[in-house]
């Protein structure tokens, strides 16, 4: 009898081992996923990491590059068709940006409708190559599926140092906002570049990244949409 209970217990515990290493599998996958239950830890991971680009870039004087982009039409879409139309909406969207960066590029997901991109040692044209790239992947998704699938944005490229992180976060949020306020399927870029003379702050090019801003050019008008 003693030893039927050894065998018993050792079939139980070897079962719920199994059970345990499924459940965290599970859980590691999503994750990687960017699922709903993973946005805190997607959020604080990519900031680390944003963190990290920013004082290497500043280090060695390179280029970096930050944005917000936002689902458009993402509250209505919930509140007319359903919570999961709008999810899956979300996770067409961050597939078609996954597909589009490059191998060095990082696009999270922050919560709710709201992504970040993080393009390192990418300038205006690359930026706007692989920005380009999102938008039309976005754009075809939404042929394929007939869903209502676009975004809107607000990217900052620094050519120079800045003073923090959170004054490139701030740019880019800014630029966000007035995006989104332009309408649906816009994305408005920031260039902060070197002045030829000195000077207490850097020069900064502001224009709709469907037109991306030269350096060679004039100081561009005021923001609108095209």
């Amino acid at each position: 009898m003693t030893w039927h209970t050894v065998v018993i217990a050792v079939l139980a515990l070897a079962l719920a081992c199994d059970l345990y290493l499924r459940g965290r599998a599970w859980f590691r996958q999503r994750r990687h996923a960017g699922g709903r239950l993973t946005w805190n830890e997607n959020r604080r991971a990519f900031y680390e990491l944003a963190g990290r680009e920013f004082e290497r870039a500043r280090r060695y004087d390179h280029p970096f590059t930050l944005g917000y982009f936002d689902l458009d039409d993402y509250t209505e879409v919930a509140e007319r068709f359903s919570p999961l139309t709008a999810e899956g909406m979300l996770r067409l969207v961050a597939e078609s940006a996954r597909s589009s960066i490059r191998a060095s590029d990082v696009v999270a997901r922050l919560g709710g409708d709201s992504f970040a991109v993080l393009l390192p040692e990418a300038g205006p044209e690359a930026a706007d190559t692989v920005i380009r790239k999102v938008q039309q992947s976005v754009r075809a998704a939404s042929i394929e599926t007939a869903l209502p699938l676009s975004i809107s944005g607000g990217v900052v490229t620094c050519l120079q140092p800045t003073e923090s992180l959170e004054a490139v976060i701030g740019a880019a949020d800014r630029l966000l906002s007035g995006a989104k306020g332009a309408g649906n399927d816009t994305i408005w870029c920031e260039v902060i570049a070197p002045q030829p003379l000195e000077a207490f702050e850097p020069a900064r090019l502001r224009r709709p990244f469907r037109l991306p801003p030269g350096f060679d050019l004039p100081m561009p008008p005021p923001l609108r949409r095209l």
